[in-house]
This record gives structure tokens, C-alpha cells and sequence, in this order.
């Protein structure tokens, strides 16, 4: 009774682990919302979109007038005083030697309003700068949000193709031990010799081992998976598609390349930087103009304007005027920083269209290669089944040998998992010349 109990408790410690674990049953489109949904590295883009959007509060509260308040209190060591004694005449008896002219503590609190009326286009630039870069962060997390697609969807083949390549070593496994169940009943009744037992023998222990790195392979592919769209690595997921042949996108590779340079947000995201530095010379070009501000102040001091203990109050009004005569050539250099900057940009610019170019190119090739591949492997697995098929008759009949059975098991599994991985590639194919079209919806 107690070794009953202890193999039951034992049972139970191994599968609760597996009770608990989350089970998933996801196709494609279901995959790249839950990644675009719990993604951290996407939801950090989405903080620097919103980053940028504050900025362009900041750069508009600019415009408009800014009040602030001062308030001071002041104690003085001795009170303002007029000496008699620096007086070039004698003083009257009774006068004393010194008069107050004013007292210790001085208090004053002033409201300030200050309005910008012009400064050289700095402020407008300045707002339309973190406009143009708020745009260009937004295309950031358009590019990321592409990215993270593209990752789902490799991921997710290499699910697919895993568990492919799982039922096919499964299914090599059973024709090999078929066929040595028939080898040995003929070997009983001396039909083949001891060394093609031996060989069928050997060839079924390596489908075996081949078995077992594919249900590695699919563990991992699926850890790999569930890390990608952001769920428990312990996660038990199903996919509910197959890997399978569709129509590849109606498209020429000069619409590809020009689709990609007009849609893909890396170059959206390169046209509003430019535009942002293009402004950002203009702002350090400005600092040669005048700035005109309107400043009023409110004040409510003690003492009064008769030194009186009393608060009075009292207002002002500033037109004030500033301009840079002469800085030894700062704002010069600042200036052609700017100019450097924007003509670094600028080269990036090229480059990156060339690379984008070159990119849709591969994939756009890539994909083609991928097609034919497919329909070659469907060719050559067809005939690979057939092959098998009549050596196997043909080995039954007495008129092959066990050697052109194993040969032809081979080829045969040779065969699905070359069309296996033509699929697998031809389908990543098309994920990645959509990607590089920056069209990618992860819909297929």
C-alpha cells in the first residue's frame, strides 16, 4: 500500500506542473496582437511617441504670455541714513547726527507678465521642430510595430516547420519498423542474410535519434515563440495553421522599390528629421536678430514711497530690446554645426534609400528562388514517393534489395523535409518582402 501511495504521489508531482500551465490556441493574426499588445520594447516607443507629443506643448506654450511672482523679504544691518556731519555748514543745536531716511525690512512681492513679440523666428521654428520630430517618433513605432510583426512571423514558421519535420521523422519511424518486421520473418525463414538485418537495424535507430532532435527542435521553436509574443515560456500553445502554398503578391520588383521608398517609415521617419534640422538652422541663424520682449510688472512693497510702514502697490511697463553685436564668431559656429549636421542627415538619407532598395531586391529574389524551390520539392517528393512505393513492391517480389528499400526510405524522408523547408521558406519570403515594402500586416 505505501509504495501504491508513493507512486500516486509521485504521479501527482509530475503532473501538476502541467495542469498549471496556460494553454493557447493561436493562428497568425492572434499571434501578432497579443505580441503588439504585451511587447515591452514596443510599449517604450509608444512612451517615446508620447514624449514627443508633450514636446510640442511645451514649444506652443511659447507663444503666449508667461506669468511668474517674486517675493523677498529684507533685513538690513543698520537703516538707510543722511549723515549731518558730511554737511559743509554747522547743524543747529537739536539736530541729530544722523537721519533715517528709510527702514530694516523691506518687503516685495511683484507679478511679472512677459509677452515674446519677436524673436528672430525662434519660437515658431522651435514648435515646428518638435511637430516634425514628434512625426518622426511616430514613424519609429510604425517601424518597430513592423519589426516586431516580422519576429512573430519567423517565429511562428519555425513553429510550423518544427512540427513538420516531427511528423515526418514519426512517420519514417514507422516505415522503417515495418520494414524490419518484414525483414525479420524473412530472416526466420532464411530468406536475407544477418548483415541486411543489421543494416535496417542501424538505419532505425537513426530515424529514432532523429525523432528525438525533432521533438527537441519543436519544444524550443515553441519557447522561442512564446518568448516573441510576450506569454509564459512555459506556455502551451497550439497553432492552428499549416504550412502551405499561396499565390505570391502581384507585384513587379520596380513597383516593390518604389512602394517601399514611399511607404516604409524609416523614410518617413528621415524625411521629418530633415525637416526638423532644416529648422534647427534657422533657429541658431536667428540668434543675429533682435528680440523684442513686453515685460509688465504689478509690485506691492513695504515701506510706502514716503517710508512710511505701509504697503503700497505700483506697476511698470518694459519694452525691452536685445541684440547680438558681437559674440567672436559663436553664433557663426553654431550655424555651420547646424548646416553639418543637416548635410550628414542628408547622405543618410541616400544611404538608407539604397539600402531599402537593395533589401526589397533580395527579398523580392529570395521570394522568386523560394517559388521555384517549392515547385521543384513538389516534384521531387512525388517522384521520392513513388520511388518508394515500387522499391518496396519490387522488395517484396523478390526483385530489390533490402539496401534500395533503405535507399529509397531515405530519399523519400529527404524529400518531405526538403519540401518542408521550401514551404516553410517560401511563406518567410513573402513575410519579408513585405516587411521590406513596409506593407507587412501579419494577415497571411
Amino acid at each position: 500500500m505505501w509504495r501504491i501511495a508513493l507512486l500516486l504521489a509521485a504521479t501527482l508531482c509530475i503532473g501538476l506542473p502541467a495542469l498549471g500551465r496556460e494553454k493557447m490556441s493561436l493562428d497568425l493574426k492572434e499571434s501578432i496582437r497579443i505580441a503588439l499588445e504585451r511587447s515591452k520594447s514596443l510599449a517604450a516607443a509608444r512612451e517615446k511617441v508620447m514624449e514627443a507629443e508633450a514636446r510640442i506643448g511645451q514649444a506652443r506654450a511659447a507663444f503666449l504670455p508667461q506669468i511668474s511672482n517674486r517675493s523677498t523679504y529684507t533685513r538690513l544691518d543698520v537703516a538707510p541714513y543722511i549723515s549731518m556731519a558730511k554737511f559743509p555748514f554747522p547743524m543747529p543745536s537739536g539736530v541729530p547726527p544722523r537721519i533715517q531716511i528709510g527702514r530694516k525690512e523691506l518687503y516685495n512681492i511683484t507679478t511679472s507678465l512677459q509677452q515674446p513679440i519677436f524673436t528672430g523666428f525662434k519660437i515658431l521654428n522651435g514648435y515646428k521642430i518638435s511637430k516634425y520630430r514628434a512625426e518622426a517618433e511616430m514613424f519609429n513605432y510604425e517601424k518597430a510595430k513592423e519589426d516586431l510583426i516580422l519576429d512573430v512571423q519567423e517565429a511562428y514558421y519555425r513553429v510550423l516547420k518544427a512540427q513538420e519535420f516531427l511528423k515526418v521523422s514519426e512517420q519514417a519511424v514507422e516505415q522503417m519498423e515495418a520494414h524490419l518486421h518484414d525483414l525479420e520473418n524473412m530472416y526466420k525463414l532464411g530468406m536475407i542474410a544477418e548483415n541486411d538485418l543489421l543494416k535496417a537495424k542501424v538505419q532505425l535507430s537513426q530515424v529514432k535519434l532523429t525523432r528525438i532532435q525533432a521533438v527537441n527542435a519543436v519544444r524550443m521553436a515553441k519557447t522561442a515563440f512564446c518568448s516573441v509574443i510576450g506569454v509564459s515560456l512555459g506556455t502551451e500553445v497550439e497553432l492552428k495553421s499549416e504550412l502551405r502554398y499561396g499565390p505570391p503578391p502581384p507585384i513587379d520588383l520596380e513597383d516593390a522599390i518604389a512602394t517601399a521608398l514611399k511607404e516604409r517609415p524609416e523614410v518617413k521617419a528621415m524625411e521629418y528629421t530633415l525637416k526638423a534640422l532644416e529648422k534647427s538652422v534657422s533657429v541658431t541663424k536667428a540668434q543675429w536678430l533682435p528680440n523684442l520682449m513686453l515685460i509688465g510688472n504689478y509690485n506691492y512693497k513695504k515701506p510706502d514711497r514716503e517710508n512710511e510702514n505701509k504697503w503700497y502697490r505700483s506697476w511698470d511697463v518694459t519694452l525691452a530690446i536685445q541684440m547680438n553685436i558681437w559674440d567672436w564668431g559663436s553664433v557663426y559656429y553654431q550655424t555651420a554645426q547646424a548646416k553639418h549636421r543637416l548635410r550628414q542627415m542628408r547622405k543618410a538619407y541616400e544611404q538608407l534609400k539604397d539600402g531599402i532598395t537593395l533589401e526589397v531586391t533580395q527579398a523580392y529574389l529570395s521570394l522568386k528562388e523560394a517559388q521555384e524551390r517549392v515547385s521543384a520539392s513538389e516534384e521531387n517528393l512525388a517522384q521520392a514517393e513513388e520511388n518508394y512505393r515500387v522499391t518496396e513492391e519490387k522488395f517484396r517480389q523478390g526483385m530489390a534489395t533490402n539496401t534500395d528499400v533503405l535507399d529509397a526510405n531515405a530519399m523519400l524522408t529527404r524529400a518531405k523535409v526538403e519540401h518542408i523547408q521550401a514551404l516553410a521558406d517560401y511563406n518567410l519570403a513573402i513575410a519579408k518582402l513585405e516587411r521590406a515594402m513596409g506593407t507587412s500586416g501579419g494577415t497571411r
